[in-house]
C-alpha cells in the first residue's frame, strides 16, 4: 500500500512539473499572439490551453485517488469511469437535485459550482448538455427521439415555411433586439413583453437553487418554456445553454407530479443580445438537453436570408406552445385518473408502426444497446427485434441480402419527424466477425458479390457490422448503403479511430473497390 501511495505521489509531482512547463509556454504564446496576432500563434495558444486543462484534470484525479475513500451510500461519486448501475428515476431525481448547485454558478466554467469542476463530475452521469464530450454524451439518445413536440420544433427551425405572422413578428423582435439595452433585465423584460403579446402566454421568474430564471412559462406543474437572457454575447460569465438546461433539469428534479408520467419536455429559448437559439430538455433516467436550432441573428436586416431563420424559429415556437399546453393538460387529467405512464419513459417515444399488412404493431423496449439502437419485442410475434433509429437507410440493399439469408429479416421502416427513420429488424444473436473462431470467408465473399451484382454498395463493411452464425453471415448497418455511383459517404466520418480505404472521404462517392478493400482486410 505504501509503495502504491508513493507511486501516486510521484505521479502528482511529475504532473505538477508538466503544468509549470506548459504554463510557461502559454505565457510565451500569449505574448507572441498579442504582438503579432497571427493565426498560427492563436492555434498554438488554443492547443496549449487544452493541454493545460487536461493536465490540471489529471492532477485533480490523482489528488483524489490518494485520499482515503469513505463509504457513503447517498453519494453519487465515482472515482473512475462515469458508469454506474442505474437506480430508479425518482431516486436519481432526488439525488441529482440535492447535488445540483445554483444554475447560474453551474453555468460558469470555473469556480467550485461550475460545470467543469471535479467536485461536480459525479453529476455528469445524471445530466448531459453536450458541452464536455465523454462516454455519456456518446451514449445518450437524442432529445428529438425522446419527445415528438421537440422533434417538431427541430424540424420547423430548419424546414418551416414562415407565415405572414411569423415574418411580421420576426421583424418586430429584430427591431427591438437590435437596440442597445442598459442591462440584462431591460432586455429580458422587452423580450418577455413581445412573446407574451404575440403568443398569449405569461412568463414569471422561477427560483431554483437560489437562482432565478430569465423567464418561465409554467402550466399545471410543467415547465413549457424557459428563457435565459444575456444582455450581449459574452456578458454574465456563464455558458447560456448550460444555464438554461440546468434550470430545466432543476424543475424536472422537483416536479414529481409530471415527472412520474412524462419526460417533462421543455422548450428552451436562449437570448444573447440580438441572437437567439432554441433547445429542448427532457428527463428520462437523466436530464438531457439538445440544441434544436443554430444561434440565429435578430438584427434588423430585411434583405438578408438570416431573418428567414429567425422567422422559422418563431414559427416553431408558435406551433410548439399549443402542443405543449395540450400535452400538460392531458397529463394533468391522466394524473387525476391515477394511470400509469402511457410509454416507457427511458426509451424513444415511437412505440408503434404499421406492419406490411396494414395492421398496427406495438413495441416493448427491453434494453438500450447504443444511443440509437434498442432491443425490443413485438406484441404480434415471438422473438426479439432490433430497433434502430437513423437518418438514412437503404431498404433495397438490406432486402437484397436478407432475401438470400445474408442479412437479418427486415420487419419495417417507419418515418419520424425531423428526418429520422425507425428500422425494425430481426435480432441477431451470433458473434461478431473478429470474435468468430471459424470465419465463413466464402459466404461473406458471396454476400458482397451478390450486393454488387445487384448494383448496390455498402460502404461500411467493418468487422463490427458482420455477424457470424455457424457457417453463415448476417451483414448489418445499411445506413450508408445504396445504389452504386449514387451513394455517398456521410459528413463527419470517424477519421480518428478508423482507417478507411483510399478515397473514402466525407461526401465522396462510395465505390465497389472500397467494399472490396474491407473484404480483403477481413478475409486475409
Amino acid at each position: 500500500m505504501d509503495s502504491q501511495l508513493e507511486a501516486v505521489r510521484q505521479d502528482i509531482r511529475d504532473v505538477k512539473d508538466e503544468i509549470v512547463e506548459v504554463k510557461q509556454k502559454v505565457a510565451a504564446a500569449e505574448d507572441a499572439h498579442n504582438a503579432e496576432r497571427e493565426q498560427s500563434h492563436f492555434n498554438l495558444l488554443l492547443s496549449l490551453n487544452q493541454q493545460l486543462s487536461g493536465l490540471q484534470e489529471k492532477e485533480n484525479i490523482l489528488l483524489r485517488s490518494q485520499a482515503p475513500r469513505k463509504h457513503d451510500p447517498d453519494s453519487m461519486k465515482e472515482q473512475a469511469p462515469l458508469k454506474k448501475a442505474r437506480t430508479g428515476r425518482e431516486e436519481i431525481a432526488a439525488r441529482a437535485n440535492k447535488k445540483l448547485p445554483s444554475p447560474s454558478s453551474f453555468a460558469k466554467p470555473s469556480g467550485e459550482g461550475g460545470w467543469t469542476h471535479p467536485k461536480l463530475r459525479e453529476l455528469q452521469q445524471y445530466m448531459c448538455f453536450h458541452r464536455s464530450p465523454h462516454d455519456i454524451d456518446t451514449q445518450t439518445t437524442p432529445v428529438v427521439l425522446l419527445d415528438p413536440i421537440l422533434a417538431q420544433v427541430s424540424h420547423d427551425c430548419e424546414c418551416a415555411t414562415p407565415t405572414d405572422a411569423d415574418c411580421k413578428f420576426a421583424g418586430l423582435v429584430a427591431s427591438a433586439m437590435s437596440q442597445a439595452f442598459v442591462d440584462e433585465e431591460q432586455r429580458m423584460q422587452t423580450f418577455w413583453q413581445l412573446l407574451e403579446d404575440e403568443f398569449n402566454v405569461t412568463f414569471q421568474r422561477a427560483k431554483y437553487h437560489k437562482a432565478e430564471t430569465g423567464g418561465s412559462f409554467i402550466h399545471l406543474g410543467g415547465m413549457l418554456v424557459n428563457i435565459e437572457v444575456k444582455n450581449e454575447i459574452g456578458s454574465g460569465g456563464g455558458a447560456i445553454h448550460v444555464q438554461n438546461a440546468a434550470y430545466a433539469a432543476a424543475h424536472a428534479f422537483q416536479a414529481k407530479k409530471v415527472r412520474g408520467k412524462s419526460v417533462c419536455p421543455t422548450l428552451l429559448i436562449e437570448l444573447a443580445g440580438p441572437n437567439m437559439s432554441l433547445s429542448g430538455a427532457v428527463y428520462t433516467d437523466m436530464a438531457l438537453c439538445g440544441q434544436l436550432s443554430p444561434m440565429v441573428s435578430l438584427l434588423w436586416q430585411p434583405h438578408s436570408r438570416l431573418m428567414v431563420q429567425a422567422a422559422r424559429c418563431f414559427a416553431a415556437i408558435r406551433n410548439a406552445l399549443p402542443s405543449l399546453r395540450s400535452f400538460y393538460e392531458a397529463l394533468d387529467q391522466q394524473a387525476l385518473e391515477q394511470q400509469e405512464p402511457t410509454r416507457q419513459l427511458e426509451y424513444p417515444y415511437k412505440t408503434s408502426f404499421v406492419g406490411p399488412h396494414g395492421t398496427a404493431q406495438h413495441l416493448l423496449y427491453h434494453e438500450k444497446l447504443s444511443r440509437t439502437c434498442f432491443k425490443a419485442t413485438l406484441d404480434s410475434q415471438e422473438g426479439l427485434v432490433l430497433v434502430k433509429f437513423c437518418k438514412s437507410y437503404s431498404k433495397d440493399a438490406h432486402t437484397c441480402l436478407s432475401s438470400h439469408g445474408y442479412a437479418p429479416n427486415l420487419v419495417a421502416i417507419a418515418s419520424l419527424t425531423d428526418g429520422w427513420l425507425m428500422v425494425v429488424m430481426e435480432f441477431v444473436t451470433g458473434c461478431l466477425w473478429d470474435e468468430a473462431p471459424q470465419k465463413p470467408v466464402a459466404t461473406l465473399q458471396a454476400a458482397v458479390h451478390l450486393l454488387h451484382q445487384a448494383g448496390f454498395v455498402h460502404g461500411d463493411l467493418r468487422s463490427n457490422n458482420i455477424f457470424v452464425l455457424a457457417d453463415s453471415v448476417r451483414v448489418i448497418d445499411f445506413e450508408w448503403a445504396g445504389v452504386m455511383e449514387q451513394s455517398t459517404y456521410p459528413l463527419f466520418m470517424n477519421h480518428i479511430d478508423v482507417t478507411w480505404p483510399d478515397g473514402a472521404k466525407d461526401g465522396q462517392p462510395i465505390k465497389q473497390e472500397h467494399d472490396l478493400w474491407w473484404l480483403k482486410l477481413l478475409c486475409d
